[in-house]
């Protein structure tokens, strides 16, 4: 329910379309401050509290016996990849899982989704509470062991999967603060859930992450970057990965679930010289949109890719918070956000428009929709679909919002299971259903979609696209990942949990003033 207060209230493929946003944004501080075509006005923004509908039930759910014997599969596939594909078996001296099943590199993102799905491994019987922390003692030390794989304790994004050492040959070299975020937050739910070892190694690589290093001087050149955490660093030659570099020109500077995660784990930062201010979290944008009647949102205006709608939901437990308030850190312009609410509304745009399906593409509808980044035939692509703009009167461009031409992108009609699959977290019956239908679908590829866990698969093959017979080739960790921790929080909540447990992620919630509501609306 959108209540109206009273005046007291990238992943890494994604970096293209961020540096082009960014690169543009100078461009749109000219444009008038007007409501853009079509736009509906609300109040001021810090007088809107987007939060749910009473009674609305909140995770973990509660499945039938049939949906919980698919979920079972889905999560065995993912974790079977994860689990399966890191294997010093394969000759993986590391133990981390590769990017994709036809590589070797190693994202470390994937490796965050890694750490994480090792716990859900152990919890669900797969592997022995031995063999997974065996595991992750190994990709921790793999990781420690070779400082050449790091600047200012934050990782390079890709890494030789046999060394972790120096980045690997075949991507370009920048240490990213997304990546390395994603790593943590696998890093910490580990530490946490372990012990031992694994939480002497995994705290000690929190520790040494520098989240202030890679703060936008004031002196930046793009002034809209100034005081946010940048996307990362490159270093000036390549065969010195820890020697002099610079800082990426671009920041997290709106608000998406990528934005929120580094920003976090910077203001949770255990030594202080390495701590980002909680104000920063604060002060990113919250651009007000809407679809219909599905009530104000925040949206990030540079992509629309579901997935920057529940990364961050993968750790942080937006679901037992409620709204949080920016008025107390002296922001204007900030509407106060349930950000489980806000995934939930824009996960529920995406299904609306899919089952609308306004360019009328073979395979997209109401049991198959979540327009995300995924392989496509030919490459890789970042669809994405967006709201309508909502003018916020008093609110000042481009401190608050940016104009921005906007279009829903369709791509090919290439569709990726983790879309849908992983809003389970917001919508079990629509995520259910989805993952139903694509386990029944005959593509018409050579390829099938689904390969059986039972006998080793790992469930989904990364996308498909039925009007062109196609399914991919290969599987992505920072695809599997997000699905199987989804569908765990879903269902129990375990990653939540754990990571929520953790010391340091106690202290960052503290200094964000934010809290778990336990008692919050549930299904069980």
């Amino acid at each position: 329910m959108e209540t109206v207060a009273t005046p007291q209230t990238s992943r890494w493929a994604l970096w293209p379309l961020t540096s082009l946003a960014l690169a543009g944004a100078a461009a749109c501080q000219t444009l008038p401050v007007a409501p853009p075509k079509d736009s509906v006005t609300v109040p001021g923004a810090s007088l809107i509290t987007i939060a749910s509908p009473e009674g609305t039930l909140r995770p973990p759910f509660s499945f039938s016996s049939e949906d919980e014997a698919l979920l079972d599969k889905v999560e065995r596939g993912a974790f079977n990849f994860l689990w399966m594909q890191g294997s010093p078996d394969r000759g993986i001296a590391t133990g981390m899982a590769p990017d994709r099943t036809s590589k070797t590199t190693v994202s470390v993102a994937g490796v965050g989704f890694q750490l994480s799905g090792i716990c859900v491994g152990v919890e669900r019987g797969w592997i022995t509470r031995d063999q997974g922390r065996e595991r992750c003692e190994l990709i921790l030390r793999s990781l420690m062991n070779q400082p050449d794989n790091r600047k200012a304790g934050l990782f390079y994004h890709f890494l030789d999967a046999q060394h972790a050492g120096q980045p690997a040959e075949a991507y370009e070299r920048c240490v990213s603060t997304i990546d390395s975020a994603l790593l943590m937050s696998g890093i910490l739910t580990a530490s946490q859930y372990f012990g031992g070892d694994v939480r002497i190694m995994g705290d000690r690589l929190f520790a040494d992450a520098d989240w202030q290093f890679f703060i936008a001087p004031p002196d930046a050149k793009d002034p809209q970057i100034r005081g946010f955490m940048t996307l990362g660093w490159k270093p000036a030659e390549a065969t010195a990965p820890t020697g002099a570099g610079a800082l990426l020109p671009y920041g997290w500077v709106d608000n998406g679930d990528e934005h929120r995660l580094v920003t976090f784990l910077g203001v949770c930062a255990p030594r202080e010289a390495h701590r980002v201010n909680p104000a920063v979290y604060y002060r990113m944008r919250r651009q007000l949109g809407h679809y219909k009647d599905s009530g104000p949102m925040v949206w990030f205006p540079w992509s629309g890719a579901l997935f920057t709608s529940f990364f961050a939901n993968c750790w942080i437990n937006y679901a037992a918070m409620g709204p949080d308030d920016p008025t107390f850190w002296g922001v204007p312009q900030r509407a106060h956000v349930d950000w489980w609410e806000n995934s939930r509304r824009i996960a529920a745009m995406h299904k609306r428009k899919a089952a609308e399906n306004p360019r009328q593409l073979p395979g997209i509808g109401k049991d198959s929709w979540g327009m995300t980044a995924s392989d496509i035939d030919g490459g890789y692509a970042v669809p994405g679909l967006f709201p309508e703009y909502l003018h916020m009167p008093g609110a000042q461009e481009p401190r608050d919002f940016v104009q921005w031409p906007i279009t829903d992108d369709w791509g090919d009609g290439t569709v990726a299971p983790y879309g849908a699959g992983s809003c389970i977290m917001f919508d079990p019956t629509g995520a259910v259903a989805a993952l139903r239908h694509y386990r029944s679908l005959e593509v018409g590829s050579s390829r099938p979609l689904w390969n059986d866990p039972d006998s080793g698969g790992y469930g989904f093959q990364d996308a498909f696209n039925v009007g062109a017979k196609w399914v991919a080739p290969d599987c992505l960790a920072i695809d599997q990942g997000p699905l199987l921790l989804s569908i765990e929080n879903a269902r129990t909540g375990l990653i939540w949990n754990t990571f929520h447990a953790h010391p340091c992620v106690k202290a960052g919630m503290e200094r964000l003033r934010l809290h778990l509501d336990h008692a919050a609306p549930a299904a069980r």
